[in-house]
């Protein structure tokens, strides 16, 4: 089943990209993506994955980019496309787990998802 709490950031400007030692925190002026599976970049026809050559480069390149469209569906991944036609894909398949959760999305004390 589609969750819609990342539909909060369709229409928000990535604005930070923070890396953390073992974790990428993605900022959409209020909203925050903390990602601990770190996210394929896809631009047009290219996939760039973690640990390859301009990855760094590519998540940053994002920055002032709209979001058009942002998904997660359970135990297949979230997706976060941007008005640029790229796209940040991060796994939710139980085998890619890494640490206890994927990702955890806040808008504010109030609004919050772990998956």
């Amino acid at each position: 089943m589609e969750d819609d709490i990342l539909s909060d950031i369709v229409g928000e400007q990535l604005i930070e990209v923070d890396f953390v030692l073992d974790y990428i925190q993605l900022g959409f002026d209020g909203p925050y993506l903390t990602i601990f599976m770190f996210p394929r970049v896809e631009i047009g026809e290219v996939v760039i994955k973690p640990g390859q050559p301009g990855y760094r480069d590519a998540l940053c390149k994002r920055i002032t980019k709209i979001v058009k469209a942002a998904t997660a569906v359970e135990n297949e991944k979230i997706q976060i496309v941007f008005d640029d036609g790229s796209k940040f894909t991060i796994s939710l398949c139980p085998e890619d787990y890494t640490t206890v959760e994927a990702a955890i999305f806040r808008n504010g004390p109030e609004r919050w998802e772990v998956w």
